[in-house]
């Protein structure tokens, strides 16, 4: 038998992020968030929850110098993914169409060679007033 083994993102910043990995090139909705991308049928699954951005928190928030496990599944079927970060504090103040519109998130692309050990260390790359 294979075990399977998580792959982790550690938050290597100061602020407290929603973090969601995905081979989406776009900003999902709060809805998606929990939503595995190792799953494909579940993309199509247009259920609309009553509180999709607390769904989206339990799932995704990463303390500062704190680690978040995913599903290695993602790395396994695609070459690349992208890796969206929010912090927790824009979350809780503009709706995600906002942060979408205004730029609010960081996005880097993923490789299998970006993570070290099974964890990749997220730092943004983007100046911290602009994010």
């Amino acid at each position: 038998m294979d075990k399977q083994i998580n792959i982790y993102v550690k938050n290597c910043t100061e602020d407290s992020l929603l973090i969601k990995v995905t081979r989406t090139d776009t900003l999902v909705d709060w809805q998606f968030w929990p939503i595995e991308d190792a799953h494909p049928e579940s993309q199509y699954d247009t259920r609309v929850f009553d509180d999709a951005f607390h769904l989206a928190v339990a799932g995704s928030l990463v303390l500062p110098d704190s680690m978040i496990s995913m599903d290695p599944c993602i790395l396994q079927l695609f070459d690349s993914c992208y890796i969206y970060a929010v912090k927790y504090s824009v979350a809780r103040k503009y709706s995600i169409d906002d942060i979408r519109a205004k730029k609010l998130y960081d996005r880097q692309v993923m490789t299998k060679r970006d993570f070290h050990d099974w964890l990749f260390e997220y730092k943004c790359k983007r100046p911290t007033e602009s994010y």
